[in-house]
């Protein structure tokens, strides 16, 4: 009985910690300036027409894109932490009943 409330008090302290994720930000430590250029000459000749041809209505976008350092709710890891905890109650409760058995 207390092995069980032991695996349950972990298993809420691996999803409380999963709720709350450590952020973490980087920025540019160094600046190299070169003295070296690249370029490019030539001309794009297109072989032939696009395939799909290119639309001639404007598009317009719908919603917005993610941007940098953007997080989203956390609804998929609940779930996928829901998941792992099933599958190791169930994995658990197959090696106690195979125990019991063998005593």
């Amino acid at each position: 009985m207390h092995k069980t409330v032991g695996r349950l008090i972990g298993m809420f302290a691996v999803l409380l910690a999963l709720q709350f994720p450590l952020s973490v930000y980087g920025t540019q430590v160094q600046f190299v300036e070169s003295e070296g250029s690249i370029g490019f000459t030539g001309a794009y000749k297109p072989i032939g027409p696009p395939d799909p041809p290119p639309s001639t209505s404007p598009q317009k976008p719908g919603g917005s894109l993610p941007q940098t350092n953007m997080t989203e709710g956390s609804f998929a890891s609940w779930v996928g932490s829901f998941l792992v905890g099933g599958v190791l109650v169930v994995v658990w409760d197959k090696r106690r009943k195979a125990t019991q058995k063998n005593n």
